[in-house]
């Protein structure tokens, strides 16, 4: 089992590295119900490192990157199976104070491979991220793999529409719904059947299935009606003019120190 070989990977990167994994998890098509049967291992981590560590003139890394194949073996990123990525404990605090959306959904999701995830950081993702910020990144996520992949000449795949489209549903579930889409893709499309065109909701439930069953990466033409949503969605503004919540960032430090320091909750 690949999961047993990750939680080994961890385990060995915090002897080498000489830190200290606090949870790493799945943040690719896994963690959002999109995968095939040969879909690789997105592994995200946070780590910490010795105090005397940051106590320096010359700042360690604050990320961390290894890629592996199916037998565990360091390898070229490009053909990996398991692609590991982590961030210092100071970069992704300083990352979710700003509502990062990455952060928030390492801290959501659930498929955890080692460790736990940080029961403060992820309610603090719950309680005061900043609808703006997840609203203009999954837009800018949407028109970005639009652009890259369904208008740019390149192939076309039943993936890569919806990666677009992942970017696209969350968005609207930012502005509808007000608080964090699901991470599992077809979850958040439930909640999505009278604020969607009912053609693109079948559709789009039709392209799941299909990467499911292992054919995402089929070469298909355009599909014109899908191409045309995105865009009146790009050159739509949605009124996000509500007030934000204020960051706590007493609340951060508190639990930033409690980490580096290993004291107890």
């Amino acid at each position: 089992m690949l999961e047993e070989k990750i939680i080994s990977l961890c385990k060995n990167l915090e002897k080498i590295e000489k830190i200290r994994i606090l949870f790493a998890i799945e943040n690719g098509s896994r963690a959002w119900g999109m995968s095939s049967k040969d879909s690789d291992y997105d592994v995200r981590f946070v780590y910490v490192r010795p105090i005397e560590e940051y106590i320096q003139i010359q700042r360690p890394a604050e990320v961390i990157q290894a890629s592996y194949d199916e037998y565990g073996q360091t390898c070229p990123a490009k053909g990996a199976i398991i692609d590991m990525s982590g961030f210092d404990i100071f970069k992704f605090v300083k990352m979710l104070s700003s509502s990062n959306p990455t952060t928030i959904e390492w801290l959501m999701s659930d498929i955890v491979y080692y460790g736990k995830q940080n029961k403060v950081l992820r309610e603090f993702a719950q309680h005061h991220f900043s609808k703006k910020s997840l609203y203009y990144h999954y837009k800018s996520m949407c028109q970005n793999n639009y652009l890259k992949y369904l208008k740019s000449g390149e192939l076309v795949t039943y993936k890569k529409y919806l990666y677009a489209y992942r970017g696209l549903i969350n968005a609207l579930h930012v502005v509808h719904k007000k608080n964090l889409p699901p991470l599992i893709l077809k979850e958040t499309l439930k909640g999505m059947n009278r604020i969607i065109p009912t053609d693109i909701f079948n559709k789009l439930n039709l392209i799941i299935d299909l990467k499911s069953q292992g054919k995402e990466k089929d070469i298909i033409q355009n599909i014109p009606l899908m191409d045309r949503y995105i865009e009146s969605f790009l050159e739509e503004e949605h009124n996000l003019a509500q007030k934000e919540s204020q960051s706590n960032m007493f609340i951060l430090n508190t639990e930033l120190r409690r980490i580096v320091f290993k004291k107890k909750p």
